[in-house]
């Protein structure tokens, strides 16, 4: 691959992970919540909804939260049972994280930086299993701050204590690997863990 490049890999300090879609195998959205539009249509309006960006950045309750959606998007069915889809959304972590984690080099620093909640986050199979596998998470409903904003990578770069060309990024939506590009990142577009098992490995990181 392009980037298999020595230079670049004796840059890197930082090995900075997003969760859904990379760590994290996502139910189809369209199944999960009988949607009336395409699945395309539904992501960019949740992308974009108020409702949401206020709920990940730990503004509003899930209560709350799931009464704005439901309006928000005209979705024909009550708050209650918008939640009961919406904690079913993320499926599991795909098979091999924990064991990816676990055999990264230790001269690398692991974080995870995700649009998340805590209704999601506190999955005992999420949680419990990656907590304690990463030297710095960053949560937004915890620090205010969501992708694909600047302010999301640089608390993660001050907080590392780092430049961001020694940061490695991968996430698996486009407008975030751009983003984090244009700060100086190092940024790879990965979805699912066979591909950020193959990036890992072009970047020459033993796993």
């Amino acid at each position: 691959m392009e980037y298999k490049d020595s230079r670049l890999t004796g840059q890197i300090k930082i090995l900075l992970f997003d969760l859904g879609g990379v760590l994290l195998r996502l139910n189809s959205p369209a199944r999960t919540f009988d949607l009336p539009q395409s699945e395309e249509s539904f992501l960019q309006q949740w992308i974009q909804s108020t409702a949401v960006r206020s709920f990940e950045r730990g503004d509003v309750d899930a209560t709350t939260f799931a009464a704005s959606i439901v309006n928000e998007l005209q979705l024909p069915y009550s708050a209650d049972e918008f939640l009961r889809r919406f904690e079913a959304w993320p499926d599991e972590l795909y098979q091999g994280v924990p064991e990816l984690l676990d055999n990264i080099p230790k001269r690398y620093s692991k974080a995870l930086l995700s649009n998340t909640n805590a209704l999601h986050w506190h999955r005992k199979d999420l949680c419990g299993t990656l907590e304690h596998r990463f030297d710095n998470l960053f949560l937004s409903y915890v620090t205010g701050y969501l992708k694909p904003d600047a302010k999301a990578f640089r608390h993660a770069q001050e907080t590392c204590a780092c430049g961001p060309e020694e940061i490695a990024f991968f996430d698996d939506n486009p407008a975030n690997v751009a983003a984090a590009r244009e700060l100086g990142c190092h940024a790879f577009l990965t979805r699912g863990i066979g591909e950020l098992r193959s990036t890992l490995n072009a970047l020459q990181v033993t796993i």
